[in-house]
């Protein structure tokens, strides 16, 4: 497609490339996710893009789609800048590349202008395999990327999400791809002119907009839906967390009611009830007793660590007030990873010392902030647990605190396995510990975020502990919430779209073919007009070419006859009878060429195939252009590589036919210089190959005039006056003849040069035959008695001489009827009947003499100027014996007369 305008192309170009990007940018408002939309115009400018320049609108197309996917997923900062990041954005920007290069090329290689499209099929190739199949290539690419880089986007959504990306792009293409053209359309040069295109303009802008209104009130109806849910989803996630915090309290209450139920216990039987609890609650990271003792009692627990775990373990850690007591860990489990709590007085910590107080208070467990445990790989976040132990004090009747079992929480384990419980992977969530603010825990990497908008704040309170649950419901979710309801939508969009451009279209090519329809019909008005006229002016000319050709031997005759009558000159007498005799046969090989065309094209003419020898004819052609190439002056030879006499099966008459047209019109045009006619003979197994090249040197033909040479009644100069005369049919019987033998005729020629007609055909090769030459005896014709009906006077004298010249006794009637009863009441040898006749004709009364008489009694021979096939065969069938044309010669009519003495 080509522009009025350089800079039109350039322009378009670029306007094409910023409205890849600025359309994804306004679509993203009915977006299902920030990179899968349900209707993705771009897909159509990019298949247009190609469909006008090419691969040169890769560039542009990259670039758009690199910009647009990176400012989606990352916004306009580079400091999200990393090997995967840019290998999704290729990969994206790759699968929409490849498939407006498909459909881009499918049309421009195959299917055409979509809006010119030739046939009902190709509109729906349009619809269904570039607005339809096409598109799973970007689909599948840009799914198949986001799902391998994109954290929103996982495998196991993966076809919905292809789905739903294909069935846009599918709406994309079939919305824009009309309305893109035809804007287009102003500034292209030569443009095909377009119908109907305020009507498939404005259908494509209301489906635009109908498609998007549906998306977006769908869009917002899902997600009114889907945040209902997401509050009845937020209460069950709050009363899982709940249940799974009182199970950790309940679990650290279970250990402080078996130790304060025995005054004593070891370390073996510590570690085994700590144990049963662990394998129980896996969220348990450690359970220890933290023993309270005064400061007094300092050197006795140290003795008593130094004998369970050695001199290195002692009391760490001094307490914050004086009057402060000790808090030592004493037994922990599992010891493993946590030696260095042994001996550590927890008193010493601010926050956990009020965790304590608060226990102890409260008599119930109470939860220290968060802390984050050192031994992992990475400091994971926990809290901690303090039930106090009581023991009786039996002179007051007091309960007084032996120490605090204590737990050690794994804030990961126990979330995950509370949230596991609930759908909490709809959710983005945090827990927040209001101490400090501080995130302790999340179900979402680093590259997602809460929704500010719609995020939901629980407060949980933990064991005296304060935490804030944030949560926002995942964009994936919106689309999971109904999606066979949301791909039916896509699928009932696409199916009405698809539906009303292919009417669109179709409504386009009807109107389009009608109006070709109309041309083509006038068209064929004009050139049917214009026929008429050629075939008008080409029946005057050849009347006026016929007039010339048959006045031009007629005037011989007339007027060598006129000198005969006066001349008493016997020598003249005879050169002039010489000439009315040359001139005649002049006269009949015109007649007999318009017979032969006429049998050519009413498909009568037949082929005879006999044996025949080639040298013998070429020979006789010889012998014929000799002498008046000589009179001409100039050179005639006949070449050919024949080794001998060459015997081969075809119609030797109708071969010499168009080798004497070739020739006399070759020696006819050339006034100086030579005619060739060099034979090349190919010998095959079962066949030969023969080309005929008839070559001059003469006038030539101008190349406008070669296609029409061959044309009946054309020459390459069709003025009366022209130099050369001819009626212009001796070519086109020549080529008609020679494809009726299965050869071609064609020529070369050039201007001043000459010309080189060249007949090739295949003749099947043949035995030689025996030549018998044929002697006909006449000299006992002069014995036979003849009956002669013949009508008209002129052909009475001529027939009544040329029978009174053999001795021939003859009665002449005038019509059938005189004859039929002249053969029954005389006797006769012979009959020569004339078939058109007064009163009864040839035919009928030859049907009532063959009443009585056979053909063997009595042979009757037609004579007549119906020389087709057919006549003869009619003649034949109503009982002539044979058939004898006129103009009547004298040796051929004795030569007949001899097979009946």
């Amino acid at each position: 497609m080509n522009f009025k305008q350089k800079w039109h192309s350039q322009l378009g170009y670029l306007i094409f490339s910023l409205s890849y990007f600025v359309l994804g940018k306004l679509l993203t408002v009915f977006a299902f996710q920030d990179q899968v939309l349900p209707i993705w115009l771009p897909a159509g400018v990019g298949l247009v893009g190609v469909f006008i320049w090419g691969w040169r609108f890769v560039p542009g197309l990259a670039a758009a789609s690199a910009m647009f996917n990176w400012t989606t997923a990352h916004g306009w900062s580079l400091s999200a800048l990393s090997v995967p990041n840019v290998i999704e954005v290729g990969m994206i920007a790759s699968g929409a590349i490849l498939q407006a290069l498909l459909g881009g090329y499918l049309l421009r290689a195959w299917l055409g202008h979509p809006l010119h499209l030739q046939s009902r099929l190709h509109i729906a190739y349009f619809i269904g395999l570039v607005g339809v199949v096409v598109n799973l290539v970007s689909a599948n690419i840009g799914v198949f990327a986001l799902s391998f880089y994109h954290p929103e986007y996982s495998f196991a959504n993966h076809w919905n999400n292809m789905l739903a990306w294909w069935l846009g792009d599918s709406l994309g293409v079939l919305i824009a791809t009309p309305a893109l053209l035809i804007a287009l359309q102003p500034w292209l040069a030569n443009p095909r002119p377009l119908n109907n295109v305020a009507s498939t303009f404005a259908a494509c802008i209301v489906l635009c907009m109908s498609v998007a209104l549906t998306t977006f009130l769908y869009n917002q109806s899902n997600m009114k839906s889907a945040n209902m849910n997401a509050q009845r989803e937020v209460q069950i996630i709050e009363n899982i967390v709940y249940r799974y915090v009182n199970q950790s309290m309940l679990a650290i209450l279970a250990l402080a009611n078996q130790l304060q139920a025995r005054e004593h216990f070891s370390q073996q039987e510590f570690e085994q009830m700590a144990n049963s609890l662990r394998n129980q609650y896996t969220f348990l990271r450690a359970l220890s007793w933290n023993e309270r003792i005064d400061a007094t009692q300092r050197t006795q627990l140290n003795t008593q660590l130094a004998e369970l775990y050695g001199d290195n373990v002692k009391i760490q850690g001094e307490p914050i007030l004086t009057t402060d007591p000790l808090v030592v860990v004493k037994y922990i489990t599992p010891l493993n990873g946590n030696t260095g709590a042994l001996g550590f007085n927890v008193y010493s910590k601010e926050s956990r010392k009020q965790a304590i107080v608060k226990a102890s208070n409260a008599t119930e467990p109470q939860a220290s902030d968060i802390i984050y445990l050192v031994q992992d790989s990475r400091p994971s976040p926990a809290y901690l647990l303090f039930s106090p132990v009581f023991k009786a004090n039996s002179s007051t009747s007091q309960y007084t605190i032996r120490g605090y079992a204590t737990a050690v929480v794994q804030v990961e384990t126990l979330l995950a396995e509370a949230l596991k419980q609930a759908q909490a992977q709809l959710f983005n969530i945090a827990f927040y510990d209001t101490s400090n603010n501080d995130v302790f825990y999340k179900n979402f990497g680093p590259d997602q975020l809460i929704n500010e908008q719609s995020k939901k704040i629980i407060t949980l309170f933990v064991a005296g502990q304060k935490w804030r649950m944030e949560l926002s419901v995942k964009d994936e979710y919106a689309s999971r919430l109904n999606q066979k309801l949301t791909l039916m939508l896509l699928i009932l969009q696409l199916s009405i779209t698809g539906l009303i451009i292919y009417i669109l279209l179709l409504f386009n090519y009807q109107h389009h073919a009608l109006n070709v329809l109309v041309e083509q019909r006038t068209r064929s008005l004009a050139k049917a007009k214009a026929q008429s006229d050629r075939a008008n002016q080409a029946k005057s000319r050849f009347l006026a070419n016929m007039s010339h050709e048959i006045r031009t031997p007629l005037n011989a005759v007339i007027g060598f006859a006129s000198l005969a009558s006066a001349t008493h000159n016997h020598v003249e007498l005879r050169d002039y009878i010489k000439k009315i005799g040359s001139a005649s046969k002049t006269l009949l090989n015109l007649i007999n060429d318009i017979l032969d065309i006429a049998k050519i094209e009413s498909n009568r003419l037949q082929i005879d195939n006999h044996p025949f020898d080639l040298q013998e004819l070429f020979t006789r052609i010889d012998a014929m252009f000799s002498s008046s190439a000589q009179q001409k002056g100039i050179a005639w030879q006949v070449v050919h590589n024949l080794p001998g006499p060459t015997w081969v099966l075809g119609d030797e008459m109708r071969i010499e036919q168009v080798l004497i047209n070739l020739c006399s019109n070759a020696v006819k045009f050339t006034q100086r210089g030579s005619v060739v006619l060099d034979i090349e003979a190919e010998y095959g197994t079962k066949q030969v190959n023969l080309t005929f090249n008839v070559i001059d040197t003469g006038i030539g033909i101008e190349a406008d005039k070669q296609l029409t040479i061959f044309n009946a009644f054309s020459q390459a100069d069709n003025s009366t006056s022209r130099k050369y005369g001819g009626t212009g049919l001796g070519l086109a019987i020549a080529k008609e003849l020679a494809e009726l033998m299965g050869g071609q005729l064609s020529l070369k020629s050039e201007v001043g040069q000459g010309s080189t007609f060249t007949l090739a055909i295949k003749l099947q090769n043949s035995s030689a035959q025996s030549k018998q030459l044929e002697h006909v005896d006449i000299s006992q014709i002069h014995c036979l008695r003849v009956l002669v009906a013949e009508d008209n006077p002129v052909n009475q004298v001529v027939i009544k001489a040329m029978l009174s010249s053999f001795d021939i006794q003859h009665t002449v009637v005038s019509n059938g009827q005189e004859a039929v009863e002249a053969v029954k009441n005389e006797q006769f040898d012979i009959v020569l009947m004339d078939c058109q006749m007064p009163i009864m004709d040839g035919y009928q009364a030859t049907a009532a003499i063959r009443q009585f008489k056979d053909a063997d009694e009595l042979p009757i021979i037609a004579l007549t100027a119906d020389v087709m096939p057919q006549d003869k065969a009619h003649a034949i069938a109503i009982g002539f014996n044979r058939h004898l044309a006129k103009p009547l010669e004298r040796d051929k009519l004795a030569i007949c007369l001899a097979n009946y003495c």
